[in-house]
């Protein structure tokens, strides 16, 4: 064998490409919303289920990162920024999964009335994957901005959320009422997940700048 190839076997640490592998997460969140998307607005059951299958792809994903964080021997930027990455976006597709769990349980076979919102959900993952995707490139600018989109977009949701959540108000029945404020509840707080992971995106871009 190579001596080079000895050195690098036994003596130089393992190179692991942190970037790389949050990439790849970042992509099976853009696949859950996306899924999630054609699921309650498009109706198409397959990606029901596909929501769910998602949702194991991604604690795949979730645990083979965390597992290479806790090996790694150097790291591009400091642990618990790559740390909060991965529980960020893992959070994302939890927050996903509970959305589609109460969904169904609540017998809502779609969500055509939150199509806008879903929409802005899908395009925040979009956002947000394109940014992982810049940082892996090490594209720092780009990201900055991927970032900033992801963002401001998640916030201006916060307006979408209250006209929603008025027009659920002027409904007459209760018990519908109640389903459709959890529904949008959980729908802000998958918004509120996509701000914090565009956080600490830019956080990384500011601390590798």
């Amino acid at each position: 064998m190579n001596p080079l190839n000895l050195l690098q076997k036994y003596i130089l640490p393992e190179e692991i490409h942190f970037f790389k592998e949050l990439l790849e997460q970042a992509e099976a969140t853009r696949n859950t919303m996306d899924d999630l998307y054609r699921c309650f607005v498009e109706e198409k059951e397959k990606r029901c289920q596909a929501v769910l299958d998602d949702e194991h792809r991604a604690c795949e994903l979730k645990e083979r990162n965390m597992n290479d964080l806790g090996r790694a021997f150097i790291t591009p930027v400091d642990r618990e920024a790559i740390f909060r990455a991965i529980t960020h976006l893992d959070w994302i597709v939890i927050s996903v999964k509970h959305l589609a769990m109460e969904t169904r349980a609540y017998g809502l076979s779609n969500l055509q009335e939150y199509k806008q919102i879903l929409l802005e959900l899908r395009n925040c993952a979009d956002f947000l994957c394109q940014g992982f995707s810049a940082l892996e490139k090490k594209d720092l600018v780009r990201t900055a901005k991927k970032a900033e989109a992801t963002r401001e977009l998640a916030h201006r949701m916060t307006e979408t959320y209250v006209q929603a959540m008025a027009r659920v108000a002027e409904g007459d029945d209760i018990h519908l009422m109640f389903k459709h404020r959890e529904v949008l509840s959980q729908i802000k707080s998958i918004a509120k997940r996509f701000h914090v992971a565009a956080n600490t995106l830019q956080d990384i871009t500011m601390k590798l700048g």
